[in-house]
This record gives C-alpha cells, structure tokens and sequence, in this order.
C-alpha cells in the first residue's frame, strides 16, 4: 500500500496517514504554504492532495497563487468569510470539505472524487446558496427554453443541499417524479453529477 507522510499542518483529524491508510490512495493534507512547497516527487507520488484553509491567508494565498496539479485536489473550508468561500468555489477543485466534518463523511468524500465527481459537503452547500441569495440581484438571465419551471425549482432545492426524499416533500411531488428531473437537469446541463449541476448554476448566476 502506498503511504504518505504526515504534516504539521494538518487541520483538525485530516490526518494524512489515517486517510491512507483507509483509502488505500497516497494522500497528503498540506496547507497552501506546504503544497507550494512540495517537492516534484511528492507530487508524482500524490493520489490525493488536501489543502486546509484555516484563515484569509490561506484563503488569499491559494487564490493568488495555485496551478492545477495532476493529483485530485480537495480544500478545507474554516469558518472564514464567505466572500472568500465563493472565490475558492469558483477554481473548480475536485472536493470541498468542511472542517468539522466527521472521518466517515472525509472518506466518502474522496472515494465519490475518485469516482470522477466534484464533491461539496452538505453544509457548504447550504451556506453557499445563502450567500448567492444575499446578493440575488447580480443573478444573470437563464438562458430560455434550458431548463422547465419545475427543473429550475429543483435544481434551486439541490443548490439547498437537500436529498431526493425532501425535495419530494418540498415541492409537493413523488421522489420517482425527483429522480426523473434530476436525470434531465444534468442531460440538459451536460454536466454528471448533481453537484456540477449546481456549481455550473451558480457559477453562472442563474440561482
């Protein structure tokens, strides 16, 4: 099994031996400063890279000075502005955890990246759409004819964070009738999981 080294910036049980030891996947848990800092072996040798950001600086500093890297790359969001929060959403990394998330919720996280998708934890999700509500009159014009009503109103319930089950109870419909409009929504977006369907959304400014 391959093994990654640990590091004294390691935010809260992000814990880069436990995570591969349980994965099975060489990851290693950096803060901005460090990943810059890695060295081209550690790189090659990365199956998983995850960044903490623990403040503006680390904020800032990602934002400022990061580069797409071969290895699947996930960032730990603190409780910092939210301002910087959209900015991190919008560089597209492969994974956004929350620092209080439990090791359980991080392993199901990376495992759905290495599956191929763009993974947000719930949590984030929800703060997310909050903000993009808050300044709800910078929203774009969606495109006509894209999505149905009722498509617009359930991807607006997944940019919330909400699964299938209370999207149903939501909207007032059967959750065969979700499934079936989700299945359609990411057809029409071109996009393979809900999460892209979302960050596709707002990154547009059409929610």
């Amino acid at each position: 099994m391959s093994m990654a080294p640990t590091t004294n910036g390691q935010a809260y049980h992000f814990n880069s031996s436990t995570l591969s030891q349980i994965t099975n996947l060489a990851i290693y848990v950096k803060t901005p400063v460090e990943l810059f800092h890695m060295t081209e072996e550690e790189l090659t040798k990365a199956d998983f890279l995850i960044v903490t950001i623990k403040d503006h600086k680390d904020s800032e500093l990602l934002i400022k000075d990061y580069n797409p890297l071969p290895a699947s790359v996930a960032i730990v969001i603190s409780d910092i502005d939210m301002a910087h929060v959209t900015r991190l959403f919008e560089m597209e990394f492969d994974g956004y955890f929350y620092h209080s998330m439990l090791e359980k919720d991080i392993v199901s996280g990376i495992e759905f990246i290495k599956s191929g998708y763009t993974y947000v934890y719930p949590e984030l999700a929800k703060l997310l759409h909050e903000e993009y509500v808050r300044i709800a009159n910078t929203l774009q014009a969606r495109p006509e004819g894209l999505l149905t009503d009722r498509e617009w109103d359930i991807l607006i319930e997944i940019a919330k964070g909400n699964n299938n089950d209370q999207i149903a109870l939501n909207l007032e419909i059967s959750d065969k009738t979700v499934k079936n409009h989700v299945t359609t929504i990411l057809r029409k977006l071109d996009v393979n999981d809900r999460t892209n369907a979302m960050l596709l959304a707002f990154r547009k400014g059409w929610i």
